[in-house]
């Protein structure tokens, strides 16, 4: 198991006392990114980087990625498990406009989810 835990209460002030997610929020584009939208957000991306991702990071670094002979690459155990978990949960979307399979929450909400990822596992991210 991993000892990383997401500082969601350091990204819940960033968000709502510095950038203004709430006053986001009363834009008509953002009306859905309400706090318990947002909040519930939050908590299960903390979830999945805490649970799915940060395991993945010892093998990140004690065993790597693997160029095998036929040239191609073999990534580092767990890797290809999460990310596939990950695309499917469409956390690399939730910015992204809902005409294209995004969530369509304002960017500044991705890149909180963003430094998620990368503090769970920077090699990975």
């Amino acid at each position: 198991m991993t000892d990383y835990r997401a500082p969601l209460d350091d990204i819940r002030f960033a968000l709502r006392h510095v950038a203004d997610l709430d006053g986001l929020a009363e834009l008509e584009s953002f009306a859905h990114a309400d706090p318990d939208l947002v909040d519930g957000l939050l908590d299960e991306a903390a979830r999945f980087y805490e649970e799915v991702v940060a395991p993945t990071n010892r093998d990140g670094d004690t065993v790597g990625s693997q160029r095998n002979d036929d040239g191609s690459v073999s990534a580092a155990p767990g890797f290809a498990k999460a990310y596939k978990q990950g695309v499917e949960a469409g956390w690399g979307g939730i910015g992204m406009p809902e005409e294209y399979g995004g969530g369509s929450f304002p960017w500044l909400l991705s890149v909180a989810v963003q430094e998620m990822l990368t503090a769970s596992n920077m090699a990975f991210s």
